[in-house]
């Protein structure tokens, strides 16, 4: 994927107004790409991913890879609109929304919004426990004990081990997954990147995929990120940034973000692997990991465990994050801080940890519900990255926005399509 190219600017379009975020996601020093794409990244990999990956794998081995690059490419590109729209206009989208959006679209969206979020959180944070549980055997009274300990430490840690953690624990998981992948050989890899129709049944599992990719959270973190590299830049060139240096902090962003994702999409196809190398259709990921012992060895549960853990807590930090920046823009007045919030998606995590439904079935529809959830912020990040008024000359030319219109709407149908199967 190349840079997208810019409109020309307007004659009379003024350039977009500035103002500095409340806090930042980012140290102030901040003017690199990398760090945005590896907390972004982290969303990539987060315990829905396992659980979409696991799914696909058992019952269709690598029948959907192809669904899995398709939705990485898909969000490849989200991506770097929203991380466009961050440094174009020196916002971010939650920030916009509140802003710039009239009472009564605020009153439609921002509650389905923090809905989502809500979701997204407690399936990071349930995550954690599983991955416990996979790891101790412990009941899971004490496994939500040990998942909120974890949680709750890195939660009130300095921002600088926050995001340290984050690094670690992708680092490990990437670590992990792409030696099992080159351990299993990437030959059905490859062919499963073909397409073809979906299997009988397959509609869920590859919208939970989709979903699984394309979260709402991460399209809202980019542009938080990208708005702290604006506003770092501007302090840079003395108080407006130079329209080069946007430049290149775009390509920079678009080409981390590549990479990034690019890893990312190896790992997923890893976990699938595991499954799909077995005959298992077991809809727990304990179950679903038996018959693969056989073929990557006895570790093979506690390795998965341990990588689940680190990425449960690598998603849920990176989550937490854009969940406490966006609250603080969309509810400025909402009183609850990070911690209290967090600790409270631990309640129906141990819930649904503690109920017997089915762990892999969980994990796949909640995928679901974010690919239908998804056009709440893909519309507005269409529009407002279409204002000349918001982003200037950045502002998407019309085919660029007739591609962000029709992949918006793909992921609606395919989202509307799995709840109807």
């Amino acid at each position: 994927m190349t840079a997208l190219p810019m409109a020309a600017p307007a004659p009379a379009a003024a350039a977009p107004a500035i103002r500095a975020p409340r806090r930042a996601l980012l140290p102030s020093t901040a003017v690199g790409t990398l760090a945005p794409a590896l907390l972004v990244s982290a969303g990539y990999v987060d315990p829905g991913n396992w659980g979409t990956d696991v799914a696909a794998g058992a019952q269709f081995g690598y029948r959907l890879v192809w669904v899995l690059a398709l939705a990485t490419g898909l969000a490849l590109f989200l991506q770097y609109l929203s991380a466009r729209l961050g440094l174009a206009s020196g916002q971010d989208l939650a920030s916009l929304l509140r802003t710039r959006l009239p009472r009564p679209a605020r009153a439609v969206l921002i509650p389905p919004i923090l809905g989502v979020l809500v979701v997204t959180e407690i399936v990071e944070v349930l995550g954690v426990v599983i991955g416990v549980q996979l790891l101790t055997g412990w009941s899971t009274g004490s496994s939500v004990a040990v998942a909120t300990a974890l949680v709750v430490t890195i939660l009130v840690a300095p921002p600088g081990v926050a995001r340290r953690t984050v690094y670690t624990c992708l680092g490990l998981v990437g670590a992990v997954y792409l030696t099992v992948l080159f351990l299993n050989g990437i030959g059905d890899v490859v062919a499963g990147l073909r397409p073809e129709s979906l299997p009988p049944g397959g509609i869920v599992v590859a919208a939970g995929l989709i979903g699984a990719v394309v979260m709402p959270h991460n399209i809202l973190l980019h542009s938080a990120l990208a708005r702290d590299l604006r506003h770092a830049a501007d302090r840079r060139d003395g108080g407006q940034a130079t329209p080069a240096r946007l430049a290149r902090l775009s390509r920079r962003s678009l080409t981390t973000t590549a990479a990034a994702l690019g890893v990312a999409f190896a790992v997923n196809c890893a976990i699938m692997s595991i499954t799909a190398s077995g005959s298992s259709s077991g809809t727990d990921l304990a179950g679903a990991l038996g018959s693969s012992a056989a073929t990557f060895g006895a570790a093979t549960t506690i390795l998965f465990a341990i990588t689940l853990i680190g990425a449960g807590l690598a998603s849920s930090t990176a989550g937490g994050m854009v969940s406490a920046d966006v609250i603080s823009r969309l509810l400025p007045s909402f009183p609850a801080p990070p911690a209290v919030r967090r600790i409270a998606c631990l309640v129906p995590a141990a819930l649904i940890a503690g109920s017997g439904l089915p762990q892999v079935t969980v994990l796949v529809w909640s995928q679901v519900l974010l690919t239908v959830a998804l056009p709440l912020v893909l519309v507005p990040l269409v529009w407002f990255s279409s204002e000349r008024r918001t982003v200037g000359r950045w502002a998407l030319t019309p085919a660029v926005r007739g591609v962000a219109i029709a992949v918006t709407g793909g992921m609606f149908l395919a989202g509307l399509a799995s709840l109807l199967a």
